[in-house]
């Protein structure tokens, strides 16, 4: 059986400060069915929002009362707010279940927005009869006057936080309270004046403040006359955050590492399992986008020519060359081939030409160096016969008289080489190629399909290259980004080049009989980027479809909400509190 831990019944505020579990009041032993269709009370709902609350810093605040109320909610620290980071377009998410494209709010403009299609989360309860009273206390009159207005019974505006929360706490003495509905602003007003950071004193002040708030509201709540009979959904949340530096090696370039956006939300009931909702990471999403096949006779001809110059010429340096590979099968009806270049800058891919390629060898792939008297000539430690995407990787540098050079498989397989060399530098005066070459081993071309190209001039460390290679973008959380000289995503979707989205501008033309196809491959060796990823986390716009399933009012497809519902596990707890 499992044992329920009553936090509203244990929701005094020295109590949870202390937040002694072996003190925390226990149901007697006897075991209940686990059924949430049979929950007692009446459906009511507390939604207390925490302007510029970052979800990040309370998680590493720990912060005494929203901490504990974790032991009894489905909660996120890395939920989503409106890429403006702006008070008007997350206050209009959580209250309309829609966002600024259909709620009309943009940032903190309110002269288009559209309530009257898209109203406030209490039409629909009043609309379903389900709720005799409603009452909003804010500190921005902005918020109470732009957007509640006249869509609850009660809407009062204080100027600070201490005044809303005796109001509240007033509220929650009224048998009929329903919905109510609280907005916090001292910790947007410290964060705005002095940073919004854990090591930011004023701010982290701010935050308890706000904390010790939701105690005493919750010690009232508890104090209801009618409370036995009653079922909470008690919300805790934050309309956005704000500002602060992040480290690059921090920052994946997803709203998940941007400060602004990031809130917490605490869906909170007596009955509810514990549950924590993380960013989604590694899953597997299919790889998608529109692509180009490059391929050789006799089926014509594909491929992509860079005239870079000596860009991508090794010369005495160092270089790191990776991609993103998958074969079609070819003229062996599998997927091996033998040995057709299909990557690289060189003149004639034989011999000891001066240059560097990658080519298919059988079921594995080779990585080449040629000074024009000596050769590498390396394969990863693993082969793969497979029509699946992977990572291809090559490293090369000058050390002294020699060139060193490894290849990668996904990442890892790492096989290594070196020459003895006596050339100053290593060119060639080849364009860089993609696909089809004019030469090669046997009458053998390749098919295949390429993407995520990029060229560091430098060594990318083994760790990184491991770290990136399920990835299928690079951004300036790279260790390396600013040795990116040539970065080609290869799904543009449509024109006659590869685009360059490095610095330097180089872009890929195609040849012969290109098109452009869409393609959605599962692969078992990359994680793309996970599409509308903030979906995965409850956001603010969350919030009115979660009180609506709540209280019990089915939502209508014609209503347009985006929003999503986050169903909680039940303990096991009687019909009767004790």
């Amino acid at each position: 059986m499992k044992k329920i831990i009553s936090l509203l019944g244990m929701a005094v505020i020295s109590t949870l400060f202390a937040c002694n579990k072996e003190g925390i009041n226990k149901i007697d032993s006897n075991s209940y069915p686990n059924d949430p269709g049979k929950l007692s009370g009446t459906p009511k709902v507390l939604c207390l929002v925490i302007d510029g609350a970052r979800g990040e810093t309370l998680k590493s605040m720990k912060p005494p009362v929203i901490w504990s109320m974790r032991d009894s909610a489905v909660f996120s620290w890395t939920g989503i707010g409106d890429a403006s980071g702006a008070d008007g377009a997350t206050w209009a998410d959580m209250l309309t279940g829609v966002t600024g494209a259909q709620h009309g709010v943009t940032g903190d403009d309110y002269s288009n927005k559209n309530l009257s299609t898209y109203p406030v989360f209490t039409k629909y309860l009043k609309d379903a009869g389900v709720m005799s009273r409603s009452a909003a206390f804010c500190a921005s009159a902005t918020l109470s006057q732009e957007l509640i207005a006249n869509s609850m019974d009660v809407n009062k505006t204080f100027t600070s936080d201490v005044d809303v929360t005796t109001a509240v706490i007033d509220e929650l003495k009224n048998d009929s309270a329903s919905v109510v509905f609280a907005e916090f602003n001292k910790v947007e007003t410290a964060g705005k004046q002095y940073g919004y950071d854990e090591s930011v004193p004023q701010y982290s002040q701010a935050i308890l403040d706000a904390d010790k708030s939701v105690g005493n509201i919750m010690a009232a709540l508890r104090a209801r006359k009618n409370f036995a009979n009653e079922n909470w959904l008690v919300i805790v949340t934050s309309n956005h955050g704000g500002t602060w530096p992040v480290a690059p090696e921090d920052n994946d370039g997803t709203p998940f590492t941007n400060p602004v956006q990031n809130t917490f939300t605490l869906f909170f009931n007596p009955r509810f399992e514990s549950e924590v909702v993380v960013r989604p990471e590694n899953i597997r999403v299919p790889y998608e986008g529109s692509a180009v096949r490059l391929y050789g006779p006799p089926d014509s001809y594909v491929r992509a020519e860079n005239a870079d110059g000596q860009l991508y010429s090794i010369g005495s340096g160092a270089m790191t060359f990776e991609a993103k590979v998958k074969f079609n099968k070819g003229p062996n009806g599998n997927y091996t081939y033998s040995y057709p270049p299909f990557f690289g800058k060189v003149s004639a891919r034989s011999g000891t030409t001066p240059g560097w390629a990658f080519f298919r060898n059988g079921s594995n792939i080779s990585f080449f160096i040629g000074d024009g008297s000596s050769k590498i000539e390396i394969n990863p430690t693993v082969s793969f016969a497979d029509g699946d995407w992977h990572t291809i990787t090559g490293t090369v540098a000058k050390v002294g008289a020699s060139y060193v050079a490894a290849v990668f498989l996904d990442g890892e397989n790492k096989r290594t080489g070196s020459m003895a060399s006596n050339v100053a530098a290593i060119t060639s005066p080849a364009n860089t190629i993609m696909g089809y070459f004019t030469e090669v081993f046997t009458d053998q071309y390749v098919d295949m399909y390429m993407s995520d190209v990029r060229i560091f001039n430098t060594v990318v460390s083994d760790e990184v290259i491991k770290q990136w290679a399920p990835r299928t973008y690079v951004n300036k959380s790279h260790p390396n980004y600013a040795n990116l000289i040539g970065y080609w995503p290869c799904l543009d979707g449509q024109g006659g080049a590869f685009v360059d989205k490095s610095p330097s501008g180089k872009n890929f033309s195609l040849k012969g009989n290109y098109k452009w196809a869409p393609f959605s491959d599962v692969s078992g060796f990359l994680f793309p980027v996970i599409p509308n990823q903030e979906r995965y986390v409850p956001n603010p716009v969350d919030i009115p479809f979660m009180i609506l399933n709540w209280m019990k009012v089915p939502v209508q497809p014609e209503w347009n909400l985006v929003g999503k519902s986050w169903p909680a596990n039940y303990r096991d707890f009687p019909s009767t509190i004790q």
